[in-house]
């Protein structure tokens, strides 16, 4: 049986973590990138690459010849479904014999959420596919909040519409080291797992981590939801996906507090980085 790991989405935010984990486990892997520039500076750093894009099924075909597992994770994309289905398709007929795919924690209240339609229906695709899997639906990201670095160190504040929702956000490294214990290991085969930081959190507990650790005083403003919308729509964020973002917002405000579970600390015996670590971490990002 062939042991080697294809990883696609591996300079994303998650699957650049996975990267180091495989790296530095001295695992057989090789990371997909679209282009041989990209290719070229990933091996300079001795990361294995093939060059392949989602879509131009021959490029991935050819990609996946040497290869038993497959990592899957992509940019958010109006087409993700058709990508990922063609993906798991071309597996089946490759004799491929595991996809870890990284869904998303909201696939699980999904209507009406467009982006999250699509990974409901993925996860779905993949679990009838007779192909072994395992499922990862991670939280919001404690690495998204590094989007709020330069408002923090110039006014020493930050906005952001929540509506002080409290949400388990996760350390994406913690992301990265369940998927490459199920990239590796059998028993983790055939499940799906959301997963959450240690405890539920607000933007205003944010802010007093961030004072504690960097000390000085950090202030949270709780941003309405139609100037927030506003700020997305300046940056350039698409319709389809700025209207499943501010409804994923909404129901985290009108919820107020989402529960973490502990899938984590049940997979890899340890508990996953709270808000401070992750704040200590990169310190030296916000001074």
């Amino acid at each position: 049986m062939k042991n080697k790991i294809l990883v696609i989405g591996g300079t994303g935010t998650v699957g650049s973590a996975v990267v180091t984990e495989l790296n530095n486990s001295n695992a057989d892997y090789t990371v997909l990138t679209r282009k041989k520039e990209k290719a070229d500076e990933l091996n300079a750093q001795s990361i294995p690459t093939v060059v392949g894009t989602l879509g131009e099924w021959s490029t991935i075909e050819s990609a996946i010849k040497e290869v038993d597992i497959i990592f899957l994770s992509t940019s958010p994309a109006a087409d993700m479904l058709d990508l990922h289905k063609g993906l798991i398709d071309l597996a089946v007929n490759n004799n491929i014999k595991k996809i870890v795919r990284l869904s998303a924690e909201p696939a699980n209240y999904s209507e009406g959420l467009y982006m999250y339609e699509q990974h409901s229906e993925a996860d779905e695709y993949l679990k009838q596919s007779g192909l072994e899997y395992a499922i990862l639906k991670p939280h919001y990201f404690m690495q998204n909040i590094m989007m709020h670095i330069d408002s923090a160190k110039s006014q020493n504040m930050f906005a952001q519409y929540s509506g002080n929702a409290k949400i388990p956000m996760i350390d994406v490294r913690d992301i990265a080291k369940v998927a490459f214990l199920a990239l590796t290991k059998e028993e983790y085969n055939n499940q799906t797992y959301v997963l959450t930081g240690p405890k539920s959190i607000s933007y205003n507990d944010i802010a007093k981590s961030m004072s504690k650790v960097l000390g000085r005083d950090i202030q949270y403003v709780d941003m309405s939801y139609v100037t927030q919308e506003a700020g997305f729509k300046a940056y350039g964020m698409e319709d389809w996906q700025l209207s499943t973002v501010m409804k994923l917002f909404k129901i985290w405000a009108d919820n107020g507090t989402i529960e973490p579970t502990n899938d984590f600390e049940t997979i890899t015996n340890s508990k996953p980085r709270g808000i401070q670590e992750f704040i200590t971490d990169f310190k030296f990002l916000f001074n």
